[in-house]
């Protein structure tokens, strides 16, 4: 158990906060799910860097995860490839409303929120790319009334919050 997983442990009075994601079978080698809380944007960029890993210096791509009431990430992660340089606008409609239903029919967390990494191997800081998809994802949030915790970004060089 990590450091975070112990910490919310003892926070929830030592009892167990995994909930129906804990379990044992042929995928009890992958990292406790959910995971610790996201606290800050330090947090988010440890959460999102893990999770990519080398895919940071790869093509574009919009990673999609999604946290519980508390911002707890939970097991569901959606890497979205070969997305354009400049955000559709349509597309992110359907995806952040699909989501967000996944979030208060299948998760149960109506307070659940939406937690973006935009990858792009020269991005990770605040150019016109990250800004407008910034914007375009803070739009379809606010559209299908679904919590946008928050967007990174990330390139192979620098990562960093522009939302939380």
């Amino acid at each position: 158990m990590t450091s975070a997983h112990a910490e919310a442990d003892a926070q929830a009075g030592g009892e167990s906060w995994r909930g129906p994601w804990e379990d044992s079978g042929p995928d009890d080698d992958l990292a406790v799910s959910p995971g610790g809380p996201l606290r800050g944007p330090d947090d988010v960029l440890d959460f999102l860097l893990r999770l990519i890993g080398p895919e940071r210096a790869g093509r574009m791509a919009l990673w999609c995860a999604l946290v519980d009431d508390d911002d707890r990430t939970l097991p569901i992660v959606l890497p979205v490839s070969d997305i354009p340089v400049r955000p559709d606008t349509e597309m992110l409609a359907i995806l952040v409303a699909q989501l967000g239903e996944l979030l208060r029919e299948h998760v149960h967390a109506d307070d659940g929120g939406l937690v973006f990494g935009l990858v792009r191997r020269t991005g990770g800081d605040r150019g016109e790319v990250e800004l407008s998809w910034s914007a375009a994802l803070r739009h379809a949030a606010d559209r299908a009334g679904v919590r946008l915790r928050a967007v990174a970004v990330i390139g192979r060089d620098r990562a960093r919050v522009l939302q939380w």
